[in-house]
C-alpha cells in the first residue's frame, strides 16, 4: 500500500491558545500542519509590521515539543487588489512571512491568486490580460523577494474564481518566472473548473504531467456536483472526488510530499482518517 504524507489545517482545529492548539494536533495524530496565524490561534497578532524572528521560534518551539512542524506557513492575499494601495500592502505582508517563515520551522508561504474585486469574489476580470498582468506584477515582487531571503513562495490556482484559474494560465506564470523560488500548492478539487467535472481524473493526470516538479504541496478535500454547480468544501471521503487515483499520483511523481486536510472540523477527523487509512498508508 502505498504511503501519504498527511498533515492538516491548523485552524480546522481552532482557534485555540498556541500550546492548546500544539495538543490538539498531536492528539489527532498529525505530524505538519498549514498554518494561517489570523486563523489558528487566539491571542497572538500577526498583521503587517508585527511579526518577528521571536514570534516564528515561540510557534516553532510550541508545535516542535509535541513532535509537529509547519508544512506551509499561509498568508492568503489579493494579489490582484483593485486598490494599489491595498494590493501593495497585502504584498508587503506576504514579503514580511517570507522574512520570517523559516524561524517557523518552514520554507514556505502560500497564498492564492485572487480577483480584481475589493471582497475577492469571483467576477470576469479574472479572465482579462489586464489582470494577469498585475498579478505578475505582484508575483514577480514576492519572487524577488523570496530568492534573497531564502525562501520559497507557493500559489494555488482556483478554477472559476481566480486569477490563476486554469492549468494553461499556471504553467504561462510558471514558464514566465522560471525561479527555483517559486512552486504551487495543488488542490485538485479547487483547480477543476465546474463545467469540466466530468474529466476530473485526466485533468488530475495532466496537473501532474505538467506541474509535479514545481508543486511544493497538497491540499486534499473533495466535492459533489449538484444541480450544475460544485460544492468543493466537502471533507474527503463525502464526495465523489477520486482519492485512490490522487494516491497513485502522489506516490508516483511527488513521494512524501506534504498533503494537507481540507474542511475536517474535530467531530470529523477520526472518520477521515478511517477513510484515508482505507486507501493509503500514513508516514
Amino acid at each position: 500500500m502505498h504511503k501519504i504524507n498527511w498533515g492538516i489545517r491548523a485552524h480546522d482545529l481552532g482557534p485555540a491558545e498556541l500550546h492548546e492548539m500544539a495538543r490538539r494536533i498531536e492528539e489527532k495524530g498529525f505530524s505538519h500542519v498549514h498554518l494561517a496565524l489570523y486563523k489558528a490561534f487566539t491571542g497572538l497578532d500577526a498583521g503587517l509590521g508585527k511579526m518577528s524572528p521571536g514570534m516564528g521560534q515561540i510557534v516553532s518551539r510550541a508545535l516542535a515539543a509535541r513532535g509537529v512542524k509547519v508544512s506551509i506557513l499561509g498568508c492568503y492575499i489579493n494579489p490582484v487588489h483593485p486598490d494599489e494601495a491595498v494590493r501593495k500592502a497585502q504584498v508587503a505582508h506576504f514579503i514580511e512571512h517570507l522574512r520570517v517563515v523559516r524561524e517557523f520551522g518552514c520554507c514556505l508561504v502560500g497564498t492564492e491568486t485572487g480577483s480584481p474585486t475589493p471582497d475577492n469574489s469571483p467576477c470576469e476580470g479574472i479572465y482579462s490580460e489586464e489582470t494577469f498582468q498585475v498579478f505578475m506584477e505582484s508575483l514577480r515582487t514576492m519572487v524577488g523577494a523570496a530568492e534573497k531571503l531564502g525562501a520559497l513562495v507557493a500559489i494555488e490556482g482556483v478554477a472559476d474564481s481566480h486569477t490563476i484559474h486554469s492549468h494553461e494560465r499556471m504553467k504561462r506564470v510558471l514558464d514566465m518566472i522560471p525561479s527555483p523560488n517559486l512552486g504551487i500548492i495543488y488542490d485538485p478539487v479547487n483547480f477543476l473548473p465546474a463545467a469540466r467535472a466530468s474529466e476530473s481524473d485526466d485533468l488530475m493526470r495532466e496537473a501532474f504531467e505538467l506541474f509535479a516538479p514545481r508543486m511544493l504541496a497538497i491540499h486534499a478535500k473533495d466535492y459533489r456536483m449538484e444541480g450544475g454547480h460544485k460544492n468543493g468544501n466537502l471533507r474527503a471521503g463525502r464526495g465523489q472526488f477520486n482519492f485512490p487515483l490522487l494516491v497513485e499520483l502522489i506516490s508516483k511523481h511527488k513521494p512524501m510530499i506534504q498533503v494537507t486536510l481540507e474542511n475536517n472540523p474535530p467531530e470529523t477527523i477520526d472518520e477521515t482518517i478511517r477513510f484515508l487509512d482505507s486507501i493509503s498508508g500514513r508516514y
